[in-house]
């Protein structure tokens, strides 16, 4: 059995912001949503929506080939 080694979702959503050089203020209108909400992600205390989800991954991407 092999166990991963992967964070969970709210740590990797924020260390993917973080590295990006983005702040919740500019990552949360960009969602459509507020930044309570994207901190509730990054903590932990709520898993985005499948809409939401599609839209970090491509935020996330655009990010990467800028």
């Amino acid at each position: 059995m092999t166990t991963q080694n992967n964070p969970p979702l709210g740590q990797e959503l924020r260390a993917r912001r973080q590295s990006r050089g983005l702040h919740q203020m500019e990552v949360a209108p960009t969602l459509e949503t507020t930044t309570t909400v994207v901190a509730a992600w990054e903590d932990g205390d709520q898993v985005p929506s499948d809409e939401h989800a599609a839209a970090l991954v491509e935020l996330f991407s655009e990010s990467e080939q800028s």
